[in-house]
């Protein structure tokens, strides 16, 4: 006997409309904050770094300046979901969540990976004087500014992964920005100095380390979305309460161990449990244990859709 629940928008809209559109409408308000920081620090940094001749500060201010249309994109995404399931898309389209995320993490690591040429290049035809004055300035703004708009995000934050995927580039942002200052700073010291020599490379090597610095974060964008697409089985910090719920069922009505299969696009969470029963179960039984996950699962962050399924026959479920 199979029984398939799907706890979400789709089963239950009159209950839960009003929540939903509250939790996307919150997502678009923080992604919408985030596009005004970025443009606004965007436009200072190829700005000054069209005035000082720095790499470092043109790479800041294009890596946030793609940001913007990446921003732009996911409140498109968080609109598109929001909609939920259609007749063409009867299971919603929370795929779209995870692939954003990774065109980000493409996008971060194309533009790390052409700003890294341009710096060897400039190492290799002797390195470009270091921008004094508004490059300091700008330094200090470059570390303030994206650290504060990390920090909110993530203080405004509801479980939205657009908007988590927001704040680890605007923290990116701010490490950047502290290289960057630190990376001033010393070349003003050592000008004058016999080191005086060094201060010319100061700028591209600063671009070679915040690129270096700015991989772990993008691959581990992609990282998330290939195992999301190809449904992979959900990290196990996302597990864990799903299991403990499902354990705490099958022992509330003394049931043999499951099989389980977990996987999770976007904000939902799919979980397959498969009980071996007696002949003599009943699909009276099988609602009440339907009932108790789903009352556990209510507790648990994610939008889980659950396919629960009885058979007397091991081979039935194989």
């Amino acid at each position: 006997m199979s029984n398939a629940d799907h706890a979400s928008a789709a089963d239950d809209v009159a209950a839960g409309e009003d929540e939903e559109l509250t939790e996307g409408a919150h997502e678009r308000q923080a992604l919408r904050l985030s596009m005004l920081f970025a443009f606004l620090l965007a436009v200072l940094g190829i700005t000054v770094g069209v005035i000082t001749n720095s790499q470092i500060i043109l790479f800041d201010g294009f890596y946030t300046f793609l940001g913007i249309g990446l921003s732009w994109l996911a409140l498109r995404i968080s609109r598109v979901i929001e909609a939920g399931p259609t007749s063409r898309y009867p299971f919603g389209r929370e795929a779209l969540s995870p692939l954003i995320i990774g065109v980000e993490g493409v996008a971060l690591l194309a533009t790390c990976a052409y700003a890294t040429f341009n710096a060897v290049l400039t190492i290799v035809n002797g390195g470009s004087v270091p921008p004094a004055g508004w490059g300091d300035v700008y330094a200090a703004v470059a570390v303030i500014v994206p650290l504060f708009v990390a920090w909110l995000l993530r203080h405004w934050n509801e479980g939205s992964e657009l908007v988590e995927a927001e704040a680890t580039q605007w923290f990116a942002g701010g490490l950047l920005g502290i290289g960057m200052l630190a990376g001033f700073l010393g070349a003003t010291a050592i000008r004058g100095t016999s080191f005086a020599s060094a201060s010319l490379y100061v700028d591209p090597v600063l671009v070679i380390v915040a690129c270096a610095l700015f991989i772990g974060p993008p691959v581990r964008m992609i990282r998330g979305t290939f195992i999301e697409l190809v449904e992979g089985s959900p990290d196990l910090e996302i597990r864990t309460p799903v299991l403990d719920s499902i354990a705490a069922v099958r022992e509330k009505f003394e049931l043999t161990a499951p099989a389980i299969r977990l996987t999770k696009v976007g904000r939902k969470l799919y979980a397959e449990v498969d009980f071996i029963v007696s002949p003599e179960w009943r699909v009276r039984q099988s609602d009440e244990v339907r009932r108790a996950l789903l009352a556990r699962f209510e507790e648990l962050e994610y939008d889980i859709w659950l396919t629960l399924e009885f058979a007397a026959d091991p081979q039935a479920l194989a």
